[in-house]
């Protein structure tokens, strides 16, 4: 069984340095960074935004065993975190909007006007 674990493992692009588990999503406009956030309060999330590099930081409450239990097996971490992510382009801090719904905290980082690709018309000579 061990064996069959630390091959899943092995595979896995998760490690423990990378918690909470972020997905970015890109277009020509904006960046939409999803992080997992389930039983965070909202309120104690904090997104600062800075040139190119997003950072999320919190604190997930540690998990109480119910009254007359032990933890037998213990995988949700908790405690302080914070993830940077750097991105391909400047961010407009203004343009930033985050949201939580359902365990899931999402950033929309707008792309400025001045960094987005502007298409050139090819005339005839």
């Amino acid at each position: 069984m061990t064996r069959v674990l630390a091959g899943v493992r092995a595979h896995s692009n998760v490690g423990r340095h990378e918690y909470p588990p972020v997905n970015l999503y890109v277009n020509n406009h904006d960046r939409l960074l999803t992080l997992e956030a389930a039983g965070l309060d909202p309120a104690k999330i904090d997104v600062t935004v800075s040139g190119d590099s997003v950072t999320i930081r919190g604190v997930r409450p540690a998990e109480a065993a119910p009254s007359g239990e032990n933890f037998h097996r213990r995988e949700r971490p908790a405690g302080q975190f914070e993830r940077a992510v750097q991105l391909p382009f400047e961010v407009d801090p203004s343009q930033t909007e985050a949201t939580y719904e359902k365990g899931v905290l999402s950033v929309r980082l707008a792309r400025p006007e001045s960094q987005k690709p502007k298409k050139v018309s090819v005339k005839a000579a």
